[in-house]
Parts: structure tokens; sequence; C-alpha cells
């Protein structure tokens, strides 16, 4: 199936640039000078992390530069887990804490083989045999995994929040571009933005042991269904369409900003976690 999509957005710093924004025939679209193919699957970048690793700084900027790169294509959810994650309440930089349920078990997933910070996966397939992998390899394993799979679905997220009640119902549509033989599973998550705290560091050009302010982006902060997601359809074919609701009450999580959080959705494989499609609403 091929679209045109035109979004009209400012570039960031890292991302390709062309002399003009012609339009493009299927199946691009064009994004401020920038071209995307939309025949490829999205990419989830799922970035393992924490205020107390030292090398998690220049990895946040990594991914969040493979994101500026590949518009719409590249989504990034930091995921804070592990003991670099922890919490130390008797400091006052690090008394924040971002771990949640999915967070602590999807590190905990002996499948992902995550054995610290910062790690990496890209739509949770192997590259050069592994699962999970440092930073050198998340340019690489992105650029492979976007060219190389086809696109199986086209979803969107489309969000209703009620500022006075701080309750939102988000509504996930997802439409099979082909056939599959396996169980699929949804999962919907909620990332925060802008949260401000204290990240160790020794890494240049920010080579200061302590970056007291640093802006934590993309943060999960859980899952409006089960860590690993809900089955929603077993053996789906082509043109198969699925539509699910889930409401979420912020009162229950009077620390979040809901006007800096933001929903991301994807299908996976429910046997063996690989991401079959990816979608994001930038905001409630």
């Amino acid at each position: 199936m091929k679209n045109i999509f035109r979004i009209s957005i400012v570039l960031l710093t890292g991302a390709i640039l062309f002399p003009s924004c012609n339009k493009i025939s299927d199946p691009y679209y064009s994004v401020k000078a920038v071209v995307v193919d939309t025949t490829w699957r999205p990419v989830l970048l799922e970035d393992y992390t924490g205020h107390l690793c030292v090398n998690c700084a220049p990895a946040a900027t990594l991914a969040a530069t493979l994101q500026e790169l590949y518009p719409a294509q590249v989504y990034v959810v930091s995921v804070h887990a592990g003991q670099f994650a922890l919490p130390i309440p008797s400091n006052p930089d690090f008394t924040g804490d971002y771990r949640c349920t999915a967070s602590n078990d999807w590190f905990g997933y002996t499948g992902f083989n995550i054995d610290g910070n910062p790690k990496g996966m890209v739509n949770r397939v192997p590259f050069n045999n592994k699962i999970s992998f440092g930073t050198s390899d998340w340019n690489e394993a992105v650029k492979k995994v976007k060219s190389t799979y086809s696109r199986m679905a086209v979803m969107t997220v489309h969000n209703v929040y009620n500022a006075a009640g701080s309750m939102l119902n988000s509504r996930i549509d997802v439409k099979f571009l082909q056939g599959y033989a396996g169980k699929v599973n949804l999962t919907v998550c909620i990332l925060e933005d802008s949260i401000i705290g204290g990240q160790k560091n020794i890494i240049p050009p920010d080579s200061v042991p302590l970056i007291r302010h640093y802006n934590f982006m993309h943060v999960l902060r859980g899952t409006l269904t089960g860590s690993f997601g809900d089955l929603i359809v077993t053996a789906p074919a082509n043109g198969d369409l699925i539509t699910r609701s889930f409401p979420y009450d912020f009162n229950k999580s009077p620390s979040w900003v809901p006007e800096h959080c933001s929903v991301i959705a994807f299908i996976s494989d429910a046997d063996t976690k690989e991401v079959l499609h990816v979608a994001k609403s930038e905001h409630l």
C-alpha cells in the first residue's frame, strides 16, 4: 500500500537536508525538505538508561539524533530500569524514580538479555546475533531494520483528553496490509518529556560528573495494556481492521504533567516479541 502524507514541521539538527521541498511520487512523502520512504516498517528504538549511568546521557543524545534523522520512521522510548535507575532518597539530585512496571518487566525479561545501561533494542530483532546491544550498533541496526522489513500495517493513535477531569481516552486503529501467521499483541505506552533531574555523566562534550538539570525525554511512564501487550488478533489477514480504546485517569499519577505526555503504540509478535509496527501521537 502506498500513501503520500504531507507534514509541516521544523527540522532539527542532524536531519537530512535537501534544497527544496518538491512533490515526490508514491510511496514517499515530504517533511520540510526531508524525503521519507513509507514502504518500510517504522522503527522502535528502546534506550535502556538510568540517571546513575555515566554513559547514558550521550546515548540519549544519539537516540534523539536518530529520531530526528528519520522523522516519522524512528521512535524512541527511554526505558529507565536496572541498578543505574534506582533513586537515592538521601541525594537531592537523584530522588527521581522514573522506573515503572513495564520498564522493570522489559529489563528483567531474559529474552532481551539486557545486562546493563546503556543498551538498546531496535524493533526487538537481533543485530549481529544480539537482541540488545551497545550504542555503537544503534545507527547500523536502525538502518538495517528500516530498509529490510516491509510495512506490516497502518496504525493511528487518536487521543481525547479532558483537562478538567484529567481523563484520557486513547483509541488505536490497526489496519493490516498483509497477512500474518502468528498471534499479535498491542502495547500502548504513555511517555513523558521535559522531566528535569540529575544525570551522572563523564563523556564529552558535557564532561562533568553531574548534569544537575538534565532534561529527560521520551520517558516510559507506564502502559495502558500489559507490559508485553494484550492479544488483539491471531493470524490477521490483509485488510483486517482492529480498533481498541484505552482510558487513563491522570489523577492516579499526580507527578506526571499531561501537557508533556504522549502515547506510543506498537504491535508485536506475541511469542517472539518482535515489533511489527509502531505509531505515536505527539501530544494528548
